[in-house]
């Protein structure tokens, strides 16, 4: 006679592969006995407590069944054949240019980068920790500019690490910092949780990070929102003996705290236009030698909260589309929550229309320099990734991050150059137009085929 858990096992794979077979027939059954099978963890993608931060999930979350959104796929650049800019490139060279004349730094929310490429602030998670230092080095050497995520001081130690073998929050911000020549700067998020803390003021009154301060190279960013969760706070399984350690400060959920790994919860912070337009105007008046970067998520008053920014003079806003994130995100929220990157390049659009010069960066499921240039000529002043440099780090540690960098400013170069121009800040909406009429329509670009 089987073992009854056997037998649990062997009826969960038989609906799911009833489910499967039901499911290309039209009707997610597979799916409802998932939920079955997995309970609460079935919110999340794929439902393993092995992957929650432990491994590079979400991007795939579109093939599974969530809606497919427009991309930047559907954005083409638009060379033309007569080049008034490579002419004046040619009479200051005094010889034809090359792809590799062009300029790729930029200002980048008062920070200059050697690329308008920035790392985005990743967090606390297993994964996101154990690659942190060498995507730190390669970014600092590389002049791009870095960003802390949420939790990292509250979960794995401001100076000492509380988790073994992970860095703390000050071995992540000085491996960069003590990397770092001319160009780049390093953003440090701080989330409800860290403000128990005081992260900002730890940061603001150490005395290591103090030459950086007086260099401009320090950048506190206000979270309100993620892409792949807008509107909901992060969410990660950790062992028991952690959740021990942080049971004063983030939410758990009670019917778990005897199991070996528990889910933790972080809330999302609350948010009014006064409120955000007050918390600008104190962290000039707190901390006067930090840039003020603000990471919004694709909120349908993403306008409104770029025109507060800029009139109280933040320096960078970014706008991160529903498909970027981690894969703790859930997937209801992945398919209902939200609006994609195309979506918030629409909001930097109008705000260059309106006028406003403030640095607007745009993230979510870019990875290549022809992302990274088709932003720009939409009005982007760069992008914002994460996921790219984890898996870099994966391939190849900090050599891997390196390639990965180089890479991007090779076909951000060859592009430009195609476009006749030589330096990132005279791409334009001159340069694109879209292949689907509803995109045209939206960004105000030409339809390649009308």
């Amino acid at each position: 006679m089987l073992p009854a858990r056997l037998v649990v096992m062997l009826k969960g794979l038989t609906f799911l592969l009833r489910g499967y077979r039901d499911f290309l027939e039209g009707y997610p059954i597979g799916e409802i006995s998932f939920r079955a099978l997995k309970g609460k963890d079935a919110v999340y993608p794929f439902g393993l407590i092995a992957s929650y931060g432990s491994a590079v999930l979400g991007s795939g979350i579109y093939d599974k069944g969530c809606p497919r959104f427009k991309t930047l796929d559907s954005v083409v650049l638009m060379p033309p054949a007569f080049t008034p800019k490579r002419l004046e490139k040619v009479a200051e060279l005094l010889r034809e240019p090359s792809f590799m004349d062009v300029k790729t730094d930029a200002d980048l929310g008062g920070f200059r980068s050697s690329l308008p490429v920035v790392v985005g602030s990743m967090g606390s998670t297993h994964i996101a920790s154990k690659t942190a230092l060498e995507i730190a080095r390669a970014a600092a050497k590389f002049g791009v500019v870095y960003g802390i995520g949420e939790n990292v001081a509250t979960v794995r130690g401001y100076s000492e690490r509380l988790t073994k073998g992970h860095p703390s929050f000050k071995e992540r911000l000085l491996t960069y910092l003590t990397n770092v020549d001319k160009a780049g700067g390093v953003i440090v998020q701080q989330s409800v949780e860290d403000a128990y803390d005081e992260l900002w003021n730890k940061v603001y009154s150490d005395k290591d990070v103090e030459p950086y301060l007086e260099e401009g190279k320090i950048g506190f960013e206000i979270k309100i929102g993620q892409g792949a969760k807008p509107g909901l706070g992060g969410v990660i399984k950790i062992p028991r003996s952690q959740a021990e350690r942080l049971r004063a400060k983030y939410k758990f959920d009670e019917a778990e705290l005897r199991k070996k790994y528990i889910t933790r919860y972080s809330v999302p912070g609350t948010f009014t236009a006064e409120i955000l337009a007050g918390t600008i105007r104190f962290m000039k008046t707190a901390y006067p030698r930090a840039r003020i970067w603000i990471k919004l998520g694709p909120f349908r008053d993403a306008l409104d909260v770029i025109r507060i920014a800029a009139e109280e003079g933040a320096d960078a806003v970014v706008i991160d589309g529903k498909e970027g994130g981690t894969g703790m995100a859930p997937t209801a929220a992945m398919k209902d929550l939200g609006y994609p990157t195309l979506v918030g390049l629409k909001a930097i659009r109008k705000a260059r229309e309106e006028g406003h010069k403030i640095s607007l960066l745009i993230a979510g499921r870019l990875y290549d320099g022809g992302h990274v240039v088709k932003s720009l000529a939409l009005g982007a002043s760069g992008t914002y990734m994460a996921r790219p440099f984890l898996i870099a780090a994966l391939a190849r540690g900090e050599k891997g991050v390196e390639n990965y960098l180089e890479s991007l400013k090779v076909e951000v170069q060859m592009l430009v150059s195609a476009l006749g121009k030589y330096d990132v800040a005279d791409v334009g909406p001159e340069d694109v137009a879209a292949l689907d009429k509803d995109v045209a329509e939206m960004l105000g670009v030409p339809y390649v085929y009308s």
